[in-house]
C-alpha cells in the first residue's frame, strides 16, 4: 500500500494538474491551469525515475506580467522553454536586489532559500519555464510545507548578491569524474554552448558538467552526433533528460532482463521512448538506457541530477562509483559496444535508413535495416 507523501499532498494543495509517465514528448504543450502561489499557470510532471528525489514542472508567465515572489529550502534550477524575460533575487531581510535577463535556451539556479522573481519581457507571448529540484526529498524530509517556504534563514555564504553571481566562471577538468566542469550560475543558451569531447560514454559524444548555485543539484550538456548512439549504462534514481535539439529516441529495460533483452526473450520489457526538441525522459534507477540520435541534426541534451563535485554527498558519490563509465564487466554499468544486444544495432540502422541519415557506427558496419 502506498503511503501519501508529504510532497504529494502539497501537489494536490495546489490545484493544478499532474502528467506521469517515463518520458514527455513535448513539455511546453502541456495543458497547464492557474497556480495561485506561483501566480501563472503550471502542470507538475512526474516521470518513472524520479522516484520522489526530484521534483518537476511546467509553468508560464502571463505576457507583460511576473510570477509572485517565492523563496524555498529546496534546491531549483529554471530552463527556460519558450519566451524571453529578467529575474530579481534578493537575500531574506534585504532590499538589495540581483538582477539578470534570460531568453530562450537559458539555465540558472536560484540561489537557496533567497527572494527570487521573474518577469515576462514579452507583451504578447507567454514565457514557458521547466522547474527542476529536489522539493520532494526536502519537503518529506521536513513534513513542514510551512518551515519549507517560510524559514527566513539566509544562506549568505552561497549567495551574497553578487553582481556576477550570473555570470559563467572557470571551467575545469575533473580527474575523479573524467570530464570538464563549468561553474555557471547562469547559462545564456544551452543549445549553443561550447561543449567538450568525452568519448568514454559513446563514438562521437561532447559533454560538460555545470555547477549551479553552489548546490548539489547539477547539470549537464551533452552532444550526440546524428546516425550514432550513446553506450547503454544505469544509475541512481532523479535524473531528468530535456531534448533541447535533434531526433531520437530512448531505449529503456529493467535489470532483470539482462544486459540482451531481446537476445534473452525479454524484448516486451524494453520500452522505447521517441524524441525531438522539447521532449523530457527519467530513467528508472537501475534500468538500463540508451539514447540514440536518429535525425537529419546532431542531437542535444540537457541533464538535470543530483551529483556535485565541488561538494561531498555520500550516497550521490556511492552511486558514482558503480562507474558509468566503467564496463559492467569490470564492475561498472556500462554496456561495451561489443557486449550490446545485436538487435539494438539493427533497429537503429533501420530508424536511420527510414529519416535518410548514414549510421556513423564502426562497429555497425554491414548491419542490414530490419
Amino acid at each position: 500500500m502506498h503511503r501519501e507523501t508529504t510532497y504529494e499532498r502539497w501537489v494536490k494543495s495546489q490545484g493544478v494538474p499532474m502528467v506521469e509517465g517515463y518520458g514527455i514528448e513535448r513539455v511546453v504543450e502541456l495543458p497547464r491551469a492557474p497556480w495561485p502561489r506561483l501566480g501563472g499557470n503550471g502542470t507538475f510532471i512526474k516521470l518513472r525515475g524520479m522516484e520522489g528525489v526530484t521534483g518537476l514542472y511546467v509553468a508560464d508567465i502571463p505576457p507583460g506580467g511576473a510570477l509572485n515572489p517565492e523563496k524555498h529550502l529546496y534546491e531549483e534550477i529554471v530552463y527556460i522553454l519558450q519566451g524571453r524575460g529578467g529575474a530579481e533575487v534578493w537575500l531574506p531581510g534585504s532590499e538589495k536586489k540581483t538582477t539578470f535577463e534570460w531568453q530562450e535556451g537559458s539555465l540558472f539556479a536560484m540561489p537557496l532559500n533567497n527572494w527570487h522573481r521573474l518577469y515576462n519581457g514579452s507583451g504578447s507571448e507567454p514565457a514557458v519555464l521547466l522547474g527542476f529540484g529536489n522539493a520532494p526529498m526536502i519537503l518529506d524530509i521536513f513534513h513542514n510545507p510551512d518551515f519549507v517556504f517560510n524559514c527566513d534563514y539566509a544562506f549568505d555564504d552561497r549567495f551574497q548578491a553578487r553582481p556576477d553571481y550570473f555570470t559563467p566562471q572557470e571551467r575545469m577538468w575533473d580527474d575523479l569524474e573524467r570530464l570538464w566542469l563549468w561553474r555557471a550560475n547562469f547559462v545564456p543558451d544551452v543549445r549553443r554552448a561550447e561543449v567538450d569531447s568525452l568519448e568514454s560514454k559513446g563514438s562521437g559524444m561532447r559533454l560538460t558538467q555545470c555547477e549551479l548555485g553552489d548546490g548539489v543539484m547539477v547539470a549537464h550538456i551533452a552532444d550526440w552526433p546524428n546516425g550514432q548512439y550513446q553506450k547503454a549504462h544505469h544509475h541512481g534514481a532523479g535524473a531528468v533528460l530535456l531534448i533541447v535539439r535533434g531526433q531520437g529516441y530512448t531505449l529503456l529495460w529493467p535489470p532483470e532482463a539482462s544486459t540482451q533483452p531481446y537476445a534473452n526473450g525479454n524484448a516486451d520489457k524494453v520500452i522505447k521512448l521517441p524524441w525531438r526538441e522539447g521532449s523530457v525522459v527519467s530513467p528508472p534507477a537501475g534500468w538500463f538506457h540508451q539514447h540514440m540520435s536518429t535525425g537529419t541534426e546532431p542531437a542535444r541534451q540537457l541533464a538535470l541530477r543530483w551529483g556535485t563535485r565541488r561538494y561531498g554527498v555520500e550516497w550521490v558519490d556511492l552511486q558514482r562509483r558503480e562507474g558509468v563509465f566503467v564496463s559492467v564487466k569490470k564492475g561498472g554499468t556500462l554496456i561495451e559496444y561489443e557486449d550490446e544486444d545485436p538487435e539494438i544495432g539493427r533497429q537503429f540502422v533501420a530508424e536511420c535508413a527510414a529519416n535518410g541519415v548514414k549510421v556513423r557506427m564502426p562497429h555497425l558496419a554491414g548491419v542490414a535495416a530490419g
